[in-house]
């Protein structure tokens, strides 16, 4: 869980932090072009990637759907402090509501983030979500992960990173993975497409 004292040092501390990275961005094409045509889309990574891709991408106008938990919480008052909406909701409270909010994003031209394995994991587990999300608004889901050379890892159930001062941080965005129309058939082979963009994606950023 991410202490109240780290939700209320990160949106500073990381700025600063930021501000000394070495920043290198593996297939930023894909997401530039998906953005220029106003592609419907959806942006899927680790939780434990949370916070240099918030801040790398805090530009984008995101949607972020945070946890009703008090890390989750946390989390949110961090996000907003760096320009994001928030969807209220996980898979575990209040999901529903939250999941076709961000539908309604994304069928408008919007871009929505979803932690694939959150709001509790188990970590690096891929759930429905995302999947949910896109098949309803007609979107491509696209991986995107980070490693840093060096980080502080906190000791939650994610593990989330911190990339260290000076330390090399490598953003990639992977292929997109298009799920298709809604059908409930297809749900866990979509959530295995997730999965597998994921790893994908976490392997070429070496994390």
């Amino acid at each position: 869980m991410i202490s109240l004292t780290w939700a209320r040092l990160l949106p500073s501390a990381v700025g600063r932090l930021a501000a000394t990275w070495q920043v290198e961005f593996v297939g930023l094409e894909r997401m530039q072009a998906l953005r220029a045509a106003r592609q419907p889309r959806v942006s899927v990574l680790w939780h434990e990637h949370l916070v240099p891709l918030l801040w790398l991408n805090r530009r984008s106008g995101a949607v972020i759907l945070a946890s009703q938990h008090a890390d989750g919480r946390r989390l949110a008052a961090v996000s907003q402090r760096w320009g994001y909406d928030i969807a209220d909701g996980s898979s575990t409270r209040g999901g529903a509501m939250a999941l076709r909010r961000m539908v309604r994003v994304v069928c408008g031209g919007g871009e929505v983030a979803i932690a694939a394995d959150g709001p509790r994991g188990p970590r690096r587990a891929a759930k429905a979500g995302a999947g949910f999300v896109a098949a309803h608004a007609g979107a491509v889901i696209v991986p995107v992960a980070a490693a840093a050379s060096r980080c502080l890892r906190l000791r939650s159930w994610d593990r989330l990173i911190v990339p260290a001062p000076f330390a090399s941080v490598r953003v990639v965005y992977g292929d997109p993975v298009f799920p298709g129309p809604p059908d409930t058939a297809r749900t866990d082979a979509v959530r295995r497409l997730v999965q597998h963009g994921l790893d994908d994606a976490t392997e070429v950023a070496g994390c």
